[in-house]
């Protein structure tokens, strides 16, 4: 029997060369032979393949190990500027990391910071044109002219009225102020809170001995004065006594005369007033009104223009509004039948109607109900009628 080892099988040989590429964990080469020369002959070819075969698992293992480890060192490293990027994001990424190194300012790598933005202005819009109506409207408030008003000032300063007067008595009289004033010192009692008295005062400062109770002046200015005092509570018109007696007490020689005058320069108006006849008239009355024709009593009102045509013009509106229902709108006996079945001022309500073609109907939320009973008996007898409400 030779006592020289046999020579080593491919199996053996690559477990060799495989411990090799990684020192200190494989055994050496002779220690392996050495531990196999031990084994018999038959069984040598067996036990190699097996160590060769744990050897070569065991080698891989240790290979997949360190790949798995040399993957988590990489992980936990840091991440090389640019390295797994391309384009703009790689070189966003490395003026980053060249920022937190120090190694560049922030202002040379991003630039200056960008200033804040305005808002834009918003666009100047032209004017737009005044209409047509409008645009030769005058520009400052209407009123008198400031000439006007300091003439009017030096006038009351010389007649001792007081000088706030001014731009009431500018604004009433209208230019030529000073002129009228000059004129008829007693246009200043058309000024609100004057009264005759001061009126007076102020006449016998301008004119002198030319002024006087009796002057005519005064007695139309009086006049127009109780008048608007009349109107003022209620009283559009006066009687002609009641006006005549009242200049007298205001010292107006010839009452009659200081009327005429008024009506004469159209600064009131008379008109008359027919008045109902009440009780027997004497025998002698009779006879001469039958000869020379019957006359009906009359009452004379006087009162401002301007209130006497502003009532005419209601009259003759009323007046229209009345001719303008229709004559007939139901028989009466439909009306009487529409009455009777109603109660109380409901019913007066709806005989007046159906005797006059204008009816004043007052008592607020609290008469409701009769309005509401008038519209349907109204409605029952087929006219056309509703309800507005006020205001």
């Amino acid at each position: 029997m030779s006592t020289e080892p046999e020579p080593a099988t491919e199996d053996t040989a690559h477990a060799v060369d495989t411990g090799s590429e990684t020192p200190g964990t494989a055994e050496p080469a002779g220690a392996a032979s050495d531990a196999r020369s031990d084994e018999p002959a038959g069984d040598g070819g067996e036990a190699a393949a097996q160590v060769s075969e744990v050897e070569a698992e065991l080698a891989a293992q240790r290979i997949e190990r360190e790949r798995i480890e040399r993957r988590k060192a990489e992980k936990q490293g840091p991440i090389d500027a640019g390295g797994k990027l391309s384009g703009s994001a790689a070189d966003l990424l490395a003026a980053v990391r060249a920022v937190e190194s120090g190694e560049k300012p922030a202002a040379t790598v991003f630039g200056a910071p960008e200033p804040a933005r305005r808002p834009a202005p918003e666009p100047v819009r032209p004017p737009r044109p005044a209409p047509a109506e409008h645009s030769a409207a005058p520009a400052g408030p209407v009123g008198p002219a400031p000439e006007t008003v300091q003439s009017v000032r030096r006038v009351l300063a010389e007649g001792g009225a007081p000088e706030g007067l001014a731009p009431q008595t500018a604004a009433l009289l209208g230019e030529g102020a000073q002129d009228a004033l000059r004129a008829d010192p007693w246009l200043l009692l058309r000024v609100a809170g004057v009264r005759p008295e001061q009126a007076d005062g102020f006449a016998r400062a301008l004119l002198g001995a030319e002024c006087g109770p009796d002057d005519e002046r005064r007695g139309r200015a009086v006049t127009v004065w109780l008048l608007e005092q009349a109107a003022l509570a209620g009283h559009t018109a006066l009687e002609l006594p009641r006006l005549t007696a009242t200049l007298a007490q205001r010292g107006v020689p010839d009452p009659d005369a200081a009327v005429q005058s008024t009506l004469a320069e159209g600064e009131a108006l008379a008109f008359q007033d027919a008045l109902e006849e009440t009780g027997a008239r004497r025998e002698g009355e009779q006879d001469e009104e039958s000869e020379e024709g019957e006359e009906r009593p009359v009452r004379v009102l006087i009162g401002l223009e301007r209130y006497a045509l502003a009532e005419e013009s209601l009259a003759d509106g009323l007046a229209r509004l009345v001719n303008s229902a229709p004559k007939q709108d139901g028989s009466a006996a439909d009306w009487e039948q529409a009455a009777a079945s109603a109660q109380g001022s409901a019913a007066e309500l709806i005989r007046a109607v159906a005797g006059h073609g204008l009816v004043l109907h007052t008592g607020g939320e609290a008469s409701l109900a009769e309005p509401a009973a008038l519209l349907r008996a109204a409605h029952a007898l087929g006219l056309r009628a509703w309800a507005a409400a006020p205001g």
